[in-house]
């Protein structure tokens, strides 16, 4: 187990990405173009792939990477694309995803007063990949976040931290106190000083038999659930 450290945060909100904050596919510049010269041999091809939901868990776990599930696909580049081309475009277009502009202004307030914001996120290599890369940039200056249309990257500076089921080698239904445990306990919190933020009952479920609170929300409907969202956030940090 982690050594405990000094606790930076009375309170964490772990909040899940797809689903809440974005719910664009991989191969975003490929699936949503129909002109590319992929789309219809990607489309079918991916819409096999993620009904295997056996195969789709053990990519979020880490048992399976995403070359291996590239080799799966067999789809077949011409000489005009370079080997790697479906590989790169996995991180790449992670870097179009869509992102709740609305939310991370709320969890950007949130945070500026001194609670935890830690994406929680079954997902895959190539996410954490493309994560990595828009932490390691430039950081970005308060004008260019308030000028621009809020980007991936400005959405991955959000974060605290980040827990990712490939790297904690469980999905968060499976067994919350592997995925988040450890992270807690390093910091000096529990269970009850958390709040998940996810679309699926089956996780708000787990986490809540954990000992912790959760509130079920979509990016589909956030409209009509925002008023909800901060009257539960407020609640919940004065418990």
């Amino acid at each position: 187990m982690p050594p405990r450290c000094k606790p930076v945060w009375d309170k964490v909100i772990f909040v899940d990405w797809h689903g809440v904050l974005s719910r664009d596919p991989f191969w975003l510049s490929i699936l949503h173009n129909s002109d590319h010269s992929l789309h219809s041999q990607l489309t079918d091809a991916a819409e096999v792939l993620f009904q295997d939901e056996s195969l789709i868990h053990n990519w979020m776990r880490g048992d399976v990477s995403a070359n291996q599930i590239l080799d799966c696909l067999e789809i077949e580049l011409d000489d005009s694309f370079p080997p790697d081309y479906l590989r790169r475009k996995l991180v790449e277009d992670c870097q179009l995803m869509q992102v709740n502009q609305r939310l991370v202004q709320i969890l950007r307030e949130i945070r500026q007063r001194g609670i935890g914001i830690v994406l929680a996120t079954d997902n895959m290599d190539c996410f954490q990949e493309a994560l990595q890369d828009a932490n390691g940039l430039r950081p970005l200056t308060t004008q260019s976040v308030e000028e621009e249309t809020l980007s991936f990257r400005q959405a991955a500076q959000l974060f605290d931290e980040v827990l990712c089921s490939c790297s904690q080698r469980v999905l968060k239904r499976e067994n919350p106190e592997r995925f988040y445990g450890s992270w807690l306990s390093a910091h000096a919190l529990e269970f009850e000083d958390a709040l998940l933020l996810d679309d699926l009952e089956v996780n708000c479920s787990a986490f809540q038999s954990a000992g912790g609170h959760s509130l079920q929300m979509t990016y589909r409907n956030f409209e009509e659930q925002e008023s909800n969202l901060i009257t539960s956030i407020i609640r919940w940090r004065h418990l």
